[in-house]
């Protein structure tokens, strides 16, 4: 994700980005934020982010929520 107005890090480089993980074969999404600046946590955005964040997770990691155990692997 890359706020469109960050002064930090220019958006340019996002496309750069996703370009190295295309070729390594890693999974990832863009999610471009217009009138976002460098870190839209602690605005009204936070709490999409963090649901988009942790669908991430869970689709292409595996991550698990708090509180939610693997199955026992079969012997």
């Amino acid at each position: 994700m890359h706020g469109l107005a960050d002064t930090n890090v220019r958006p340019a480089h996002t496309p750069l980005l996703s370009e190295a993980l295309l070729a390594a074969g890693r999974p990832h999404e863009v999610l471009l934020l217009p009138g976002t600046g460098h870190q839209p946590i602690g605005t009204d955005l936070t709490g999409d982010l963090l649901h988009h964040q942790a669908r991430f997770l869970r689709e292409h990691l595996g991550a698990r929520p708090a509180g939610v155990s693997r199955a026992a692997p079969s012997v």
